[in-house]
């Protein structure tokens, strides 16, 4: 008798919290076998990481008496050929290493580079197929959608390592197609299976908006998981399977307490017994905004600390959901989609953290046929806020511009010269994303259409409705840019001393977010006592800070500010103090912050200007 398949679970669920509690969470479900996804979570081994970090990883993972099963990998079809070859050999060496036998792959969602990528599995599969690994390819939109699509990839590419991993629901999400569709056809292909579960709404709206369907908990929705593995029993199946999405629940422990539901409702399929009733659904949706204004969390700290900016004009809708950019939609041109993606791995290759953002465009501010692109920049060392760069080009333009923009050299630049513009304008940028997270639409937007009426239409401060940034609980949210400052839970009330910076810093301080040029969260909550101390007139000085000494749970920081008057030195002590559960969001994503105080901030020194 062949042995049964191996059920684990990806750390999708858990992907607002450490690795450690994710491997916690699945542990406590009752898996023995963990899978790392590349999409929806911070990727945990890619090509670029060293061989000792990828072996800590697995030893994490054994710790916790879990086995590592499936390792996955999206081609970089934004590089060279030799460099994507490269990358996707570098996987199926970590594959090897760590004795994971599939590395299940993502496919290609662009019609320009499907002959590319072809030739890299083609190129691929052999190094796979001598390191005793499998490549997998996932339904995943474009080249994949359906399962007639999969089978066709396998055959031109022709090779025992390139085989297929079952998505159910991914069929379902991006080929419109009953999930069990081309089923018996493709299973002796099928080498793994993505257990993806797909509610009865919202079926086949992946081609056209982008955004994932709401998770829920395999044997919720319409997939017969039942029929799947009996299917694939008849074709000898045993390649591993992983649960990829439960119910969200807000809470940690109801993600442990789903994912111990998905693997009963898995192992029975595979095993061919009943499956367990199906549990009612616990999940009563509530605002984030307003659980987060009722408990116990500071908005200082929250601010996402990122290098870049990249403000680009696309009209609404913007699809819903967080898991691909904003971007990654039909209903922007495929040239458009590659620029920015290009840009994205050229950042990251820099290594820096960039945010793409969608902008509406505006009825005064905007110009028919053409697209607005906004970069703004953190430069190096201690500093004030970020440099801004703004061009506004014909739409068809949009694309080369990107290119130009996030080229080694500013040669490409130049053609663009008379679409650069160089106004001193602030852009105050309000999340108003709603099919993200309600409370953005709900609270976002009437703040919006009170700012861009009130402030938005003189010459010095614009107003823009953006797609979404994080931080849904703290709706209505704004970043402050160039200077980079994020607020949130901002009322009416109190927007326009916020806006104008006039009187006492200490009536606005409760909203202070933080400073997105901070990277961590003690360095932001000492940097707003040093907003608090010097008001106003802080806005515009630099500011940069040195870790001297980490003791345990206290981080001694020195901080140097500069203005007009000379520069000032600073020593202060913030010390951790304990972690808080949080809902991150409407849709019941449930995770945990650090808190953290000031203990100490004293005068180390002044030095006059010359």
């Amino acid at each position: 008798m062949s042995p049964l398949p191996r059920i684990a679970c990806t750390v999708r669920p858990w992907a607002q919290f450490p690795l450690d509690r994710a491997l916690r969470g699945i542990r406590a479900a009752g898996f023995d076998a963990v899978a790392l996804p590349v999409h929806g979570v911070t990727e945990v081994i890619t090509p670029d990481t060293p061989a000792a970090a990828a072996a800590e990883v697995g030893d994490q993972i054994a710790g916790h008496g879990l086995t590592l099963s499936v390792l996955s990998h999206s081609a970089a079809l934004d590089r060279t050929d030799a460099e994507a070859l490269i990358a996707l050999r570098r996987q199926i060496e970590h594959c090897a290493r760590l004795g994971v036998p599939v590395l299940v792959d993502m496919s290609c969602t662009e019609p320009a580079e499907y002959e590319r990528y072809l030739r890299l599995m083609r190129a691929g599969a052999p190094h796979a197929a001598e390191h005793g690994v499998t490549i997998a390819v996932k339904p995943h939109g474009g080249l994949t959608r359906t399962a007639a699509d999969l089978l066709a990839a396998v055959r031109r590419v022709d090779h025992e390592a390139y085989r297929i991993c079952w998505d159910p629901g991914n069929l379902v999400h991006y080929g419109g197609e009953p999930p069990a569709r081309g089923l018996a056809e493709v299973a002796p292909w099928i080498v793994a299976v993505g257990a993806r579960d797909h509610p009865a709404r919202g079926v086949g709206r992946g081609a056209t908006t982008g955004g994932m369907p709401p998770a829920i908990t395999p044997g919720d929705g319409i997939v017969d998981f039942a029929g799947l593995y009996r299917t694939l029993r008849e074709h000898g199946f045993t390649g591993p399977s992983a649960v990829e999405s439960v119910t969200r629940l807000g809470t940690v422990e109801a993600l442990d307490s789903e994912a111990a539901r998905a693997r009963e409702v898995l192992c029975a399929a595979v095993e061919g017994r009943p499956a367990p009733e199906r549990a009612a659904s616990r999940f009563a949706r509530r605002s984030c905004s307003r659980v987060a204004r009722a408990g116990d969390e500071e908005l200082i700290g929250t601010a996402k600390y990122v290098d870049r900016f990249l403000l680009v004009e696309l009209p609404l809708p913007w699809p819903p959901g967080m898991g691909t950019p904003v971007w990654e939609t039909e209903r922007v041109s495929e040239p458009l989609r590659a620029a920015l993606r290009t840009a994205t791995r050229r950042t990251q290759d820099l290594g820096c953290e960039m945010k793409t953002m969608a902008m509406a465009p505006d009825e005064e501010y905007s110009r028919p046929g053409h697209t607005r692109v906004l970069r703004f920049d953190r430069p190096p060392g201690p500093t004030a806020g970020l440099t801004r760069t703004e061009y506004h080009v014909p739409d068809g333009d949009a694309p080369a511009l990107i290119d130009a923009l996030f080229a080694p050299g500013p040669e490409q630049l130049e053609r663009f010269t008379d679409a650069r513009v160089d106004d001193a304008v602030r852009d105050l940028i309000v999340c108003t994303h709603a099919s993200v997270d309600a409370c953005c639409g709900t609270f976002g937007y009437p703040l919006y259409q009170q700012l861009r009426a009130r402030h938005g239409s003189g010459d010095q401060v614009r107003v823009w409705r953006v797609s979404s940034f994080g931080g849904h609980r703290f709706a209505p949210s704004l970043i402050d840019l160039p200077e980079g400052r994020y607020w949130g839970n901002v009322s009416v009330e109190r927007m326009d001393a916020l806006v104008d910076r006039t009187g006492p810093v200490e009536d606005v301080l409760d909203m202070y977010r933080g400073w997105g040029c901070l990277r961590h969260r003690p360095e932001q909550i000492l940097e707003r006592e040093m907003f608090r101390r010097a008001g106003w007139s802080w806005v515009g000085r630099r500011f940069g800070l040195d870790t001297l000494d980490v003791d345990g749970t206290r981080i001694r920081f020195g901080a140097t500010t500069t203005g007009p008057d000379g520069s000032e030195r600073y020593e202060a002590v913030v010390a951790h103090t304990d972690t808080l559960p949080v809902l991150i969001g409407c849709d019941g994503t449930a995770g945990q912050v650090e808190r953290y105080t000031l203990e100490a901030l004293e005068h180390a020194g002044h030095r006059a200007s010359v």
